[in-house]
Order: structure tokens, then C-alpha cells, then sequence
């Protein structure tokens, strides 16, 4: 082949020389060797040349378009293996005739078969070499096999295409930036999700619409050393859109080489915000579902407390009151007694509360509106604050009424007063106190105390203050028994407002910030009727007697002497039974003769609400009384409509207990 294209070339060096050299627009003659040189060179290029007449036909190719495309020269010269894309056909065409007839060079890329066929690209550049003498131009060709670099830019292209639809059709934020931080694409999604076009994103500065707080930690990021092609993790952040809305967006990033050499960073996010909302909200509502079952344990244990200290005492209070009635005027045990009986109410009142706390405390409902109850009220809460406290009110008139203890929302309203002056730096700030009424569509969202909260009309209790405010923190403790953030034993304060609230099937709503003040807005269901209570009787205090015969069923034995005691005092008969089985066997042989049974409500085994059945089952006319260290309403829920015949609260006194025992014995028979 080398001496092929040797001869060949002197060849072509021969009919160049032959040309006439007096015509100006002819080329200056090749040196042979340099010709052959060229040609050889153009041969490791997949560059092979052609000379045309000026029909135009071609005359001459050189030896390397059979590697180029598999023809030989001479297959090539006879030109009947030379077959042109349909395409490209008419654009060939037209050029080399203007070459032949005017002598314009021209260039084209063309689409031609090789001899395997296949379609091989190839680059035509083609001039004038020199006139003939009826002015007609030959031409010389350099025609170049492109086909791979065309295959490898249309790969390009189609990479690029398929890659700018992606990101056009996604919702991907995708952008593209050097490592400065200058943006050279953003995605449509970017600019529809933060309202900016692209040059306003080249205008502001990168961080403009970054959340203050979140900038440190993504500047570190940013700043660490990436190797090409590792993943860069930016976590979530916090940005803003043109309206101002902040959304939650999660990014991953990576760093590439582009062919022009530089480096550029393509990062795709996604705009997490209903995510992470989705996220706080389980949150939240775990929190409270902990928070409400820690308070549910402590309501519980509160109220077994309760009631076991209601039950020591019952005997402690009704002994020393009998003491007291044993003993002479002039005695000097009477003053230790009276003392005893003092302190034993006393604890009676910290019971109180707990059963409170625990949602159990005893209740005397009544139609009340909130407003008149908190205005009748006004100079006893005024006297709850310091003298530097203004306490303003701001009363709702004509408010839907409500179903509840008097007593105990008065004492919901003093210990949110006392806890709003406690928050007042120095006591000294605005304490406002409003009323108002509100339709509910569904239960508060952050509620608490809402288990029994139903959607509807509500009369709604606010106490609000200009103090120190509450972290998220504090408020998930206030309700805790003895917790305070003032000083050690505060007492019972808040939790007991959160069992009362609990009682009154209404909820707690709490609003506040660090230095900011709080407000807390206590919920009460609006009612049209208010169902009646059971009866309470008062003191008679005169001297009664009678001879029928009562049984007791209490599993505590100081109870149970204290109950006979008493009632042998007014010369009933008191037969006892220490827990609900011997009750029901006791009763069952002497039905006849026991007018009244008092039945405790909390005992191992079988209950007082179990014993109650029982007892109905052997006379449906049984006259029970129910006593218990919880509450008259607790009780009246479960057994009003089976006929209970009264209630007595743990612990008593003496003549309590004679009073309620009277009002039954004289009672008219039903």
C-alpha cells in the first residue's frame, strides 16, 4: 500500500505540474515527496482526498478511502459504488456544481454507505484547484470520516435532552452551580416552588433565602473537602419563598468534571414540608397520648391514695368525735381532741383535692353562668394577687350555662389568678380574666385533659398575664402534683384543676412563650338542662332514736366498728360483714329484718357495685347506701339508675351518718 500511494502521488504530483502556471488564480506546484507526505498523514486521520472534473466527476481518490469506507480508488473513480443518503443527496449536489461552473468552495456533511452498508458520516470540504481552459473549475476534496465523533455529540445531545426533560417534567429541584455558589440552571420546579425566574436567582445573594439558624451547619458542608463524584448529604433546611412562606426543603449534592474542565455541583432537592409537618403532628400527638397517660397513672394512684387515707380517716375523725361526745365540758382531753378532729378535716381537705386531681373529687352540681359565678367572686380573687397586680375582667354577658360544682370552679379561677401573679415579675403586671362562648367543630387539636371533650357549644374560662411566660418544657410538667418553678411544696394548685376540669368533662388549652406571657383557657360543655344529683341531706343535730337493724359491708375493720358504734348510739341494731360475700350470705338469710345496708364501694374480691347486684337479686326493694372515699357523682354514674338509696363521702361524721340513716327509716314506703 505505501508504494501504491507513492505512485499514486507522483501521479497527482504530475498533473499538477502539467497545470499552466501563467494564469494567476492557479496554485503554486506540490513537491512530490511533500504531497505523498501529506496524503500518508491524512490517511491515520480517516481522511482521504478526491479530485473532480468540472462536469463534476470524480477522477482521482486517494488509497485511504478504502480504509475509510472499504471501496478502492478505482471503485471509487467509476463512481457506481457510491451511494448518497436521499437526505443529503440534493445538498451535495447543488455544491459541487457551484464549484465546477463559479468556483465556490463549499463544506458539507454528508451521509454515505460504506461497503459493509452502513451509513458513515462524512465531512466534504471541497475548493477550486485550478481553471480550465474553457474556464471551467476542477476541484480538490478532503473527505473525512466523522462518524464516531457525530455518534458520541449526538449522544451528547440526547444525554442533555433526556436530562433537561427530566428535570423540566419533575418535581425535583434540581439546580447546577459552581462551587462559589453562582447558579448555571435551576430547574421549572425551583422557580414555580420559591417564585423567583432564574435571573432573579442570579441577582440574589445564595444565602438570602436561607433560615438564619439552618446557615451555619450548610456553610460547613459546603465548606468540607468532596471528592469528584461523592455524594454530598445537606440534610434539611429551612428556606423562603418570594411570598414569605418558610419551607422545609432535603437536599443531596455531588461534584463532576464538565469536558471544558471545571468543576460544577448538581444538587437535587425536595421541597418536605407537609413531611415534616406530617412528622411534628405525630409528635405531638405522642406527646400527648405520654402526657395523658402519665397524668391517667397519676390520676390513679392519686386517687387510691385518696382513698386510702379517706379510710383511716373515717375512723380517726368519727372516734374523736365520739370522744368528744363521751367526755365531760370541763374535761382537759376535750382541747387535744377537738385538735385531732381539726387535723383530721384538715387532711380530709388535701384528700379532697387529690380526688380532685384524679377527676374523682366530689361534686354538687348546680346550673351555673360562668360570668355571675367569676363576678360574685371578684374581691375574694383580688385578694389572691399582689397589691402591684391589676386584675381586669372582662365578663361575657347572657353566656350559655353550664353544669357544674360552683365550689370547684371558683377554685379553678383562684389557682390559675394565683398561678398568673406567681409568673408576674415583683407582682407586678396585668392579670386578665374573660368568659365567652364558642362553638366547637371537633376537639382542640392540643387540648389536654380532652378525653371526654365532645365537639358543640362551649363556655369558655380565660386567665391571661403579662409574666415570664413557659418553655415547651415546663408546660409538659405543670399539672404534676407539688411541681412548681417558684419554691419546694406549692401544693396541688394546677393538678387539682386539671382533675376538677377532667370531672366537668372539659379540657385545658395553654398558650405561651419564653417572656411572653401565658394564657391558659379552660373549656366547659354548655348544657339546656342540668339532670338532678342525688339528695344530700344536712345536720339535724337532734336527738334521734330508733331500733331497726343495719347492715354493714365494709372490708376495713376500724370502718366497721366506727359505723356500729355510732349507729348502736341511737339504738340500732348493727350486724357486720367484712367483705361482699359474708354481706350477701348475711343479708340473704336475714333480708327480712335488715331496713338498711351501708355497702362500701372499693373492696377486694367482689366489689360494691357487685354486691349491689346481688343484693337486688335477693330483694328488689333492698335500701343500700353507698359510702365510699370517692365521689357522690362517680358513684351516682354507675348506680343512679338502679335505685340507690343515698351516698355517703369518706370520711364522715357521726352525725352525717345518723342524719342519712334517719332519712331513709322515715321515709315514706314507695
Amino acid at each position: 500500500m505505501a508504494r501504491r500511494d507513492k505512485d499514486l502521488a507522483g501521479n497527482h504530483a504530475e498533473v499538477i505540474r502539467q497545470i499552466p502556471t501563467a494564469n494567476p488564480r492557479l496554485p503554486l506546484p506540490l513537491i512530490p515527496e511533500r504531497a505523498d507526505r501529506i496524503i500518508h498523514l491524512l490517511a491515520q486521520s480517516n481522511t482521504w482526498i478526491t479530485e473532480a472534473d468540472s462536469k463534476p466527476q470524480t477522477i482521482y481518490a486517494s488509497p485511504s478511502v478504502e480504509d475509510a469506507i472499504g471501496f478502492t480508488p478505482e471503485e471509487v473513480v467509476k463512481g457506481e459504488c457510491i451511494h448518497i443518503h436521499p437526505s443529503d443527496e440534493t445538498r451535495l449536489v447543488e455544491g459541487a456544481t457551484a464549484l465546477a461552473r463559479e468556483g465556490r468552495p463549499f463544506r458539507e456533511v454528508i451521509r454515505m454507505l460504506d461497503k459493509q452498508g452502513g451509513w458513515r458520516f462524512v465531512e466534504i470540504t471541497s475548493q477550486a484547484s485550478y481553471v480550465s481552459e474553457d474556464g471551467r473549475y476542477q476541484s480538490t476534496s478532503l473527505n473525512r470520516d466523522i462518524t464516531e465523533l457525530v455518534n458520541a455529540q449526538r449522544g451528547l445531545r440526547d444525554s442533555e435532552e433526556r436530562y433537561r426533560v427530566v428535570s423540566e417534567m419533575g418535581r425535583d429541584l434540581i439546580t447546577e452551580g459552581l462551587p462559589d455558589g453562582r447558579l448555571v440552571y435551576i430547574s421549572p420546579a425551583v422557580e414555580a416552588t420559591f417564585g423567583y425566574s432564574f435571573d432573579e436567582f442570579l441577582e440574589m445573594p445564595g444565602q438570602t433565602l436561607l433560615h438564619p439558624d439552618d446557615m451555619p451547619v450548610l456553610r460547613a458542608i459546603n465548606d468540607q473537602e468532596h471528592a469528584l463524584g461523592e455524594a454530598i448529604d445537606y440534610g434539611r433546611y429551612r428556606a423562603r419563598t418570594r411570598d414569605g412562606r418558610e419551607l422545609w426543603i432535603e437536599s443531596k449534592g455531588i461534584r463532576y468534571e464538565t469536558r471544558d474542565g471545571d468543576i460544577h455541583v448538581i444538587t437535587v432537592s425536595h421541597n418536605v414540608t407537609d413531611e415534616v409537618a406530617e412528622e411534628l403532628r405525630g409528635r405531638e400527638l405522642e406527646e400527648q397520648l405520654v402526657a395523658g397517660q402519665k397524668l391517667e397513672s397519676l390520676g390513679v394512684m392519686a386517687g387510691g391514695i385518696a382513698h386510702d387515707f379517706n379510710n383511716l380517716l373515717t375512723p380517726i375523725l368519727g372516734e374523736a368525735s365520739l370522744g368528744l361526745e363521751d367526755l365531760p365540758e370541763d374535761s382537759p382531753v376535750r382541747e387535744r381532741l377537738h385538735k385531732v378532729r381539726g387535723a383530721a378535716q384538715r387532711a380530709a381537705a388535701l384528700t379532697e383535692q387529690m380526688l380532685s386531681y384524679a377527676g374523682k373529687g366530689p361534686l354538687q352540681l348546680e346550673s351555673l353562668d360562668l360570668s355571675e359565678q367569676v363576678n360574685e367572686m371578684g374581691r375574694l380573687f383580688e385578694s389572691a394577687v399582689s397589691g402591684k397586680t391589676v386584675l381586669a375582667f372582662d365578663l361575657a354577658r347572657d353566656l350559655p350555662r353550664v353544669e357544674a360544682d360552683a365550689a370547684q370552679v371558683s377554685q379553678v379561677v383562684i389557682n390559675l389568678i394565683s398561678n398568673a401573679s406567681e409568673a408576674l415579675p415583683d407582682g407586678a403586671g396585668t392579670i386578665h380574666v374573660r368568659t365567652g362562648a364558642i362553638e366547637l367543630d371537633s376537639v382542640p387539636s392540643k387540648a389536654l385533659f380532652a378525653e371526654n371533650l365532645r365537639a358543640g357549644r362551649h363556655v369558655y374560662l380565660e386567665v391571661a398575664d403579662t409574666g415570664c411566660g413557659m418553655d415547651a418544657e415546663t408546660q409538659k410538667r405543670i399539672f404534676d402534683p407539688f411541681y412548681t418553678t417558684k419554691f419546694t411544696g406549692r401544693g396541688l394548685g394546677l393538678a387539682a384543676v386539671a382533675g376538677i376540669v377532667r370531672g366537668h368533662r372539659g379540657a385545658v388549652e395553654i398558650e405561651s412563650e419564653p417572656g411572653h406571657g401565658t394564657i391558659f383557657r379552660v373549656l366547659f360543655p354548655a348544657v339546656e338542662t342540668v339532670g338532678a344529683s342525688l339528695p344530700r341531706v344536712g345536720h339535724s343535730g337532734t336527738v334521734w332514736r330508733a331500733s331497726d337493724t343495719v347492715l354493714v359491708i365494709d372490708d376495713d375493720a376500724s370502718v366497721r366498728e366506727l359505723a356500729a358504734d355510732i349507729l348502736s348510739r341511737v339504738g340500732l341494731q348493727v350486724v357486720t360483714a367484712a367483705d361482699g360475700r359474708e354481706g350477701i350470705e348475711i343479708y340473704s338469710q336475714r333480708a327480712s329484718e335488715i331496713r338498711i345496708v351501708l355497702l362500701d364501694r372499693t373492696m377486694p374480691a367482689l366489689s360494691g357495685m357487685d354486691v349491689f347486684r346481688e343484693l337486688r337479686a335477693i330483694d328488689p326493694q333492698a335500701c343500700v347506701i353507698l359510702v365510699s372515699g370517692f365521689s357522690e357523682e362517680r358513684a351516682a354514674a354507675e348506680l343512679r339508675d338502679a335505685g340507690l338509696a343515698g351516698f355517703l363521702q369518706k370520711p364522715f361524721l357521726p352525725e352525717a351518718l345518723i342524719d342519712l340513716v334517719r332519712e331513709q327509716l322515715e321515709a315514706p314506703a314507695s
